[in-house]
């Protein structure tokens, strides 16, 4: 079995046991909320198990928080995360498209 937590935004034990069960963690516009302290996460698990989404039409990232959430707002999602991990966004990318074609059998 295999899936996605939607919006995950939990600590670093709940994420290390979704990932030891197989699933994915989607990471959307929370991740750009300055006290959310999902970047810590992130920075203790790594992305093997993570893909990026929206909650549209909710959770849009800084600097439309409060507005309309839309998919073209993934590129500032993939510039935090990028920031967060130490990488480059091409880096992102390609590792978080890796995980979402591993997700769907592509």
């Amino acid at each position: 079995m295999k899936g996605v937590f939607h919006c995950f935004g939990g600590t670093v034990e709940e994420a290390k046991r979704i990932m030891e069960l197989g699933f994915y963690m989607g990471i959307g516009g929370v991740l750009t909320f300055k006290k959310s302290g999902l970047d810590e996460v992130l920075r203790q698990i790594g992305l093997e198990k993570v893909v990026l989404e929206t909650d549209a039409p909710y959770l849009a990232p800084v600097p439309y928080r409060g507005k309309r959430n839309e998919p073209s707002y993934i590129p500032i999602i993939a510039d935090k995360l990028a920031e967060v991990m130490q990488i480059s966004v091409e880096e992102i990318a390609n590792i978080t498209t890796r995980n979402a074609k591993n997700l769907f059998g592509l």
